[in-house]
């Protein structure tokens, strides 16, 4: 079974996640800021990660660099307001890249693509 950390500053946001991917047969934990989701990532770490990007203590932008360099094999796809180009010119190297106004089908297709490799 695969584990999956949600690190997204919005509890609603956050449960959505929870609930999609639990049934998609996901072990899932959640960080509600960076510093919590290194915890987690340090204590468990994670298979795939989703970050957001605009979180209230540290941005999602140094966590990634933070992740990478401890956690490479972690697979992290970067869920944001911001469209997918904007996403990519902040953070290069993500394994893939969601807009939160996509559809959740969406980010299910690209969490299962992710894991497939």
């Amino acid at each position: 079974m695969e584990t999956m950390l949600i690190v997204d500053d919005e509890e609603r946001i956050r449960n959505i996640y929870r609930r999609v991917f639990q049934k998609e047969g996901f072990r899932v934990r959640e960080a509600a800021g960076a510093g919590e989701a290194y915890e987690r990532m340090t204590e468990d770490p994670a298979d795939v990660l989703l970050l957001d990007i605009a979180l209230p203590d540290v941005d999602g932008i140094v966590l990634f660099d933070l992740i990478r360099t401890f956690h490479r094999k972690a697979r992290i796809i970067i869920t944001s307001a911001f469209s997918v180009d904007r996403q990519r010119a902040l953070i290069q190297g993500a394994t893939d890249y969601y807009d939160k106004s996509d559809s959740l089908q969406v980010l299910v297709r690209k969490v299962k693509e992710s894991i497939a490799f």
